[in-house]
């Protein structure tokens, strides 16, 4: 059973034919430097998702650099640095490192059930609103008011997706080929987690047109 996960991403890295093969080299870079490549990754594919989302979704006639950076930030260091820990290494412990249905399924459930509503969504929402606005407990009494708007479309877009990443992509692959379905994960918790943060702004600036 794990030859088809061993044998799968080989395939793609001798496509190019034997010449530079960026999944070759995202590969050995990513053992090397674990944590920098993660945090890289995400840091860009989060900035990247914000922009779609305030330029494309909410037609904003100008970037919230402030509110990209943050949320760039705490893409890179939970969605890059945290997940490779929890999903390479915690999860790894937990429940072993085979490439197996089973093993992949206990992964999925750990995460969507524990991972994602119990540290991954109450850590955004403190983070975002420590430099957003008034603190980290605000944050917190946001998520519990929200919480269920974000899970909804992650249960949908993320469990068949982290099955199949879970039972073929190898460890150091993991979070490359995560960042490149999370691009639109983020545009869509971009987007429902600053709605109220836009509409307190644009309250905000009609109060001083005012």
């Amino acid at each position: 059973m794990q030859a088809v996960g061993t044998k799968w991403f080989p395939a793609l890295r001798q496509a190019s034919g034997g010449g530079f093969n960026p999944i070759t080299q995202y590969s050995r870079a990513s053992k090397a430097f674990p944590m920098s490549v993660a945090f890289a990754t995400c840091w860009v594919k989060g900035s990247a998702s914000d922009l779609v989302t305030q330029k494309v979704i909410e037609q904003k006639s100008s970037v919230d650099w402030k509110r990209n950076a943050a949320f760039a930030t705490f893409s890179g260091i939970w969605l890059g640095c945290g997940q490779h820990y929890i999903y390479n290494i915690l999860f790894t412990r937990w429940f072993g490192s085979a490439l197996d249905l089973k093993t992949a399924a206990k992964k999925v459930l750990a995460d969507g059930l524990w991972h994602v509503p119990m540290l991954y969504l109450p850590f955004y929402y403190a983070f975002e609103d420590t430099l957003l606005r008034s603190g980290p407990i605000a944050g917190l009494r946001r998520y519990s008011q929200e919480w269920l708007s974000c899970m909804k479309p992650y249960w949908s877009m993320w469990t068949f997706f982290h099955l199949a990443n879970f039972r073929f992509t190898p460890p150091e692959l993991r979070i490359g080929v995560i960042a490149c379905m999370s691009f639109v994960w983020l545009v869509v918790l971009s987007y429902v987690s600053h709605r109220t943060y836009e509409a307190e702004g644009a309250a905000k600036a009609g109060q001083h047109e005012e």
